[in-house]
């Protein structure tokens, strides 16, 4: 349930969240970003299996000069722009990638800890840009690019344009007052697809995290409009 999620989220814990049948049709493993750890880390590559990725608002983005990725490779790939053409997707037509970064403190990048030590700057750099006014400032050198989080930002308008998990995660956590960015992974199974939906369910239920559904934001989202 939505509220249940709201609680979760503003208590450290990690919340379920299915986007739609009619879309993806996918279960991601969702965490604030300000509450991220090692361990919250392995169990989103264990439990969940997907692409590590952490989300940004397109406002908080443009203040720090983040690009979405496939508008720096129209400006930048010395080859065939028809690679660009995403017209063949089956659940979207917007990509939401950014670029990837690891925090200057980190070694390789890749271990639960340095992943986890990128995000957790990544918020702190989020919550001090709102606190302070900093804005792009400063970001490279607390960041290197290319690195081993990834980077996603979320539509401005949210909805309006957009319904996939890296709105409903921002939207989600902002709502709940903390720093509006989530980490994020799909849940697959052991079939090589998605993760249906009622294992995940039965997931959440097994390890007490909560579970919401894209309708049950989306709806929200409406009314608050």
């Amino acid at each position: 349930m939505y509220s249940d999620a709201i609680t979760a989220f503003r208590n450290g814990n990690p919340v379920l969240i299915f986007d739609a049948d009619t879309r993806e049709g996918e279960t991601d493993i969702v965490i604030p970003s300000q509450f991220i750890t090692p361990e919250f880390i392995r169990i989103m590559r264990r439990d969940g299996g997907g692409l590590i990725c952490t989300t940004v608002k397109q406002d908080d983005a443009e203040k720090l000069g983040l690009p979405y990725i496939e508008d720096l490779f129209r400006k930048c790939l010395n080859m065939d722009k028809s690679i660009l053409n995403a017209d063949d997707m089956k659940y979207d037509k917007d990509s939401t990638f950014s670029i990837t970064i690891n925090s200057r403190d980190t070694f390789t990048g890749i271990s639960d800890n340095d992943r986890s030590l990128t995000v957790r700057h990544f918020a702190d750099f989020l919550e001090n840009m709102e606190e302070n006014g900093t804005d792009q400032r400063g970001f490279g050198s607390v960041f290197r690019t290319p690195g081993h989080i990834h980077l996603l930002i979320a539509r401005n308008g949210y909805f309006s344009r957009r319904r996939g998990h890296t709105e409903l995660s921002t939207y989600l956590v902002e709502q709940a007052g903390l720093v509006p960015s989530a980490t994020i992974v799909e849940m697959l199974g052991d079939d090589g697809k998605s993760m249906a939906r009622d294992k995940t369910e039965d997931y959440a239920r097994k390890h007490g995290y909560g579970f919401v559904t894209g309708e049950e934001i989306i709806s929200v989202w409406s009314e608050n409009r």
